[in-house]
């Protein structure tokens, strides 16, 4: 038998990777699989990557890298103009945060890849879906099982949606541990993942929400600056993280239409004075 712990979408949420690692100690695991999304959307990501290399010292590990990881890359000189703002500020924050050493981390790890752990079925393992990083099973219908379908293995692991979910589709299951450090789950301040038990024959998956210090994270924010650059959308960072309704989602679908409404190729265009509206009406 092995035992895997499988985790995804941290969001530079330390303290929940944190109480994860503590989980850890009294539930022993061979190997971490980690599904991307690191960093951005909250403060200091530095320390969540420190402790994410702390984490490949103890066990064995599976990384992977996910959309928020790509944009950072793709904008290491910043000539997309992110500034302080609700639009782009917590991504500018992070960017400005990072060292040579954490992005040449980020930029070695692969986007999706197969994993062979001994007398267990592989695993096939991606952010969102395979071939797109961004493919979200959760809001696009059908999605989910055209995948599968095409999926040469038995087992799909994804993150991305936020959302923990076992599926199976005759003889294909796909897995997704939910968020560790922004669940969506309608409940908050708990971090989402799975273990996995696997034999010759199959893997078996239970699902965790446990309690992490949500109350010393969200202190800082303020401290950390990330509240002066992100503006809105860092508000609405924190209120997700305390209720588990997505918020910062919502804002975007907000933007979206106010963006399509004034004719604006570009979400960032939409002006400050609309986020304020939005901070009014979700009571961020």
């Amino acid at each position: 038998m092995k035992n895997l712990a499988l985790i995804s979408d941290i969001h530079s949420n330390f303290k929940a990777l944190e109480a994860f690692l503590t989980f850890l100690d009294t539930h022993p695991a061979d190997a971490v699989i980690c599904l991307g999304d690191y960093v951005t959307d909250g403060p200091y990501p530095q320390r969540t990557l420190a402790l994410i290399r702390e984490m490949q010292k103890r066990w064995p590990c599976y990384l992977i890298r996910g959309n928020r990881e790509d944009y950072l890359l793709n904008n290491l000189d910043n000539h997309q103009g992110w500034k302080p703002s609700s639009n782009n500020g917590v991504l500018l924050y992070t960017l400005n945060q990072l060292s040579e050493e954490d992005f040449q981390f980020l930029g070695s790890l692969p986007t999706e890849r197969q994993i062979q752990i001994e007398d267990c079925p592989d695993l096939y393992i991606c952010h969102g879906v395979p071939g797109r990083v961004r493919g979200n099973v959760e809001t696009e219908p059908g999605l989910r099982e055209q995948v599968l379908k095409e999926l040469p293995g038995h087992y799909l692991l994804g993150g991305h949606s936020h959302h923990q979910e076992l599926y199976r589709q005759r003889e294909k299951t796909y897995i997704n541990p939910g968020s560790l450090g922004f669940a969506i789950d309608g409940v908050g301040r708990r971090a989402q993942f799975a273990m996995l038990t696997g034999d010759s024959q199959s893997w078996q998956t239970e699902f965790f929400a446990i309690p992490y210090d949500v109350e010393g994270y969200l202190k800082t924010f303020a401290d950390s600056g990330v509240d002066k650059m992100g503006m809105s959308l860092s508000k609405a960072v924190r209120k997700s993280l305390m209720t588990g309704v997505n918020y910062f989602y919502e804002c975007i679908l907000e933007v979206a239409e106010e963006a399509k409404r004034m004719g604006l190729s570009d979400l960032s265009q939409v002006p400050e004075t609309f986020w304020q509206k939005l901070e009014d009406k979700f009571s961020l």
